[in-house]
């Protein structure tokens, strides 16, 4: 593991707030311990870090939207997540990217998420079955000045696909291949 690495294992797990495991872990008192705290209007669920601002998160995320459709030079569709730890994402069309899949050399569409956490952001291409494709350097660029200008910290998509070993991996289950993508940007 190089230092780079080590800083962002210190991030992850500092955002990840431990929630504790109901005492009968079955499929129904799981689903109580994720949403008791939320629907109480507490915000401290597994979903949900305990300082969410909701107001300040959804106008920050508005700007994101407003400035890729700028950045881009077209509209860019977005949508809010339910029941997940991602706030919400924003599709660049494919028309617009200069990322393109690795042989057919389709145009891809590209997806930029924020998770309720710690304003974290992540970002990727959408790739027809089995196509391999890479983010293309200028839009590489042009998503993470945006991001970064706006605040938000960019996770890099090898440290979002780790394996999940936080203190919530009770939610996941022992058969599940949780990773920390599935933490912080993923349904819960």
């Amino acid at each position: 593991m190089t230092g780079d690495e080590l800083d962002w294992w210190s991030i992850l797990r500092a955002l990840d707030e431990p929630g504790a495991p109901p005492e009968d872990i079955r499929l129904e008192p799981m689903l109580q311990a994720l949403d008791e705290p939320i629907a109480s209007g507490q915000g401290d669920g597994l979903e949900v870090p305990r300082d969410f601002d909701y107001v300040a998160t959804q106008a920050r995320f508005d700007r994101l939207v407003e400035r890729l459709s700028e950045s881009y030079g077209c509209p860019c569709d977005s949508g809010l997540a339910q029941d997940s730890a991602c706030f919400g994402s924003v599709w660049i069309p494919g028309e617009a990217s200069r990322s393109r899949t690795k042989r057919t050399r389709i145009p891809l569409r590209l997806s930029v998420s924020v998770s309720k956490f710690g304003g974290l952001a992540t970002y990727g291409p959408h790739t027809p079955c089995g196509q391999v494709a890479h983010v293309h350097p200028q839009d590489r660029q042009r998503i993470e000045e945006v991001l970064d200008r706006l605040g938000y910290l960019v996770v890099p998509g090898h440290v979002l696909t780790a394996p999940y070993d936080g203190p919530n991996g009770w939610v996941f289950g022992p058969t599940t291949n949780a990773t920390w993508f599935t933490r912080f940007f993923d349904y819960l």
